[in-house]
């Protein structure tokens, strides 16, 4: 999106990035991409425009961001059959994620599996429900961020699950696996391959919303889990895996 936004407005790419991490510092998180509308050179650039004939100016922007979300948006194998198999041996499913719910929710609503979940936490958002971001009645907000052992904890207290019979599935071994270890829940790694990670994140961290201590903190974490010799209490390359994991855990 960046690429196509400085090729319509002649705007160098490196100060559209430094404004776009600045806006998402500013929103802690780097999922608005109508965050575009806001950034300083865009408003230089069209004073006496309105944000709706901003976006049609930027339309090709848009339409690219979206088509690449929706090219990209997709399940991992396995995903659908274990939501299944879960669902059909009457084993509570519960979200939790670090996104607000126009983000977190809505990708789970777009990959058409949003019904499996009896409740999903997300975080504050400051976006207000609208008709085009309407709030979900499985939504919950959650005050704090991963790995705060206490959320997951309240998580559990509140949908009246046991701490030593809940499984938490996640793919961070700095947030979700320390979270769960501090918790005292078992724990299942998605130790999945990213096609192209270093890059991409290196890309991710040009517009993070991250502060300087946020990625000290990330590091600290890293620390702590290492320094400690953590290890998950089952580790997958497939999420399919949780079937057999589960099954075993629970004796089906």
């Amino acid at each position: 999106m960046v690429d196509e936004v400085s090729s319509i407005t002649n705007i160098n790419k490196d100060i559209l990035l430094y404004e776009y991490k600045m806006i998402n510092m500013a929103m802690g998180s780097v999922e608005y991409p109508f965050a575009t509308l806001l950034l300083p050179s865009i408003k230089k650039l069209y004073p006496d425009n309105t944000d709706i004939e901003i976006q049609k100016k930027l339309d090709s922007a848009f339409h690219k961001f979206n088509s690449k979300r929706k090219k990209l948006l997709k399940l991992y194998p396995g995903v659908k059959e274990t939501l299944y198999f879960l669902l059909d041996n009457h084993i509570t499913i519960i979200g939790y994620t670090d996104s607000a719910e126009e983000n977190g929710f809505y990708r789970l609503r777009k990959l058409g599996i949003d019904n499996f979940f009896k409740k999903v936490y997300v975080s504050d958002s400051l976006y207000k429900p609208t008709d085009l971001i309407p709030k979900s009645s499985k939504t919950c907000i959650v005050h704090g961020k991963k790995p705060n052992a206490n959320i997951l904890k309240t998580i559990c207290s509140n949908e009246n699950i046991n701490l030593n019979e809940a499984i938490y599935v996640g793919d961070s071994i700095s947030k979700d696996m320390l979270m769960a270890k501090y918790a005292g829940v078992q724990s299942i790694w998605c130790n999945f391959q990213k096609s192209n990670g270093k890059k991409l994140y290196d890309k991710l961290v040009a517009i993070s919303h991250w502060s300087n201590q946020d990625f000290q903190n990330e590091e600290k974490y890293k620390n702590e889990w290492l320094s400690n010799g953590y290890i998950p209490d089952y580790t997958i390359t497939n999420f399919s895996e949780c079937m057999d994991i589960i099954s075993r855990i629970n004796k089906l």
